[in-house]
């Protein structure tokens, strides 16, 4: 999903992001998780949806999955993908340009949307 930096603070991605990958050494920082910016795992897909990453391919294998396709092509699954981290504003408030690094986490893509997945919610309630 594109990112609309004009929310973000003018020093994002020179300052507060490098920063932020500094800190986290270029590691998902949420709980459990150590995937690393730009490491190649497999994704495995159940039933149109991403249920998890693994570094093993036949770990991933092992796993329920379900033939996947998009524009009538059939998707390997597991999948491999590259992690990419992101920034999660632990306050789901992006536009706050004010938000200090103890509000801030590196978290790979997977864990990033598990992370704002109730807010994202709550928010299409509204």
């Amino acid at each position: 999903m594109p990112i609309d930096y004009k929310k973000y603070p003018p020093n994002w991605l020179k300052e507060i992001r490098p920063k932020i990958m500094q800190r986290a050494n270029n590691t998902c920082e949420s709980e459990g998780c150590d995937f690393k910016h730009l490491e190649e795992v497999w994704a495995v897909r159940y039933k149109g949806k991403t249920t998890g990453w693994f570094r093993d391919f036949d770990e991933a294998n092992s796993y329920p999955k379900t033939i996947e396709g998009k524009l009538g092509k059939i998707i390997p699954n597991p999948k491999k993908v590259k992690v990419i981290l992101t920034i999660a504003h632990l306050d789901h408030d992006e536009t706050n340009h004010e938000v200090t690094d103890d509000r801030l986490k590196a978290m790979c893509q997977i864990c990033h949307l598990r992370y704002d997945a109730k807010e994202k919610y709550r928010r299409s309630l509204a």
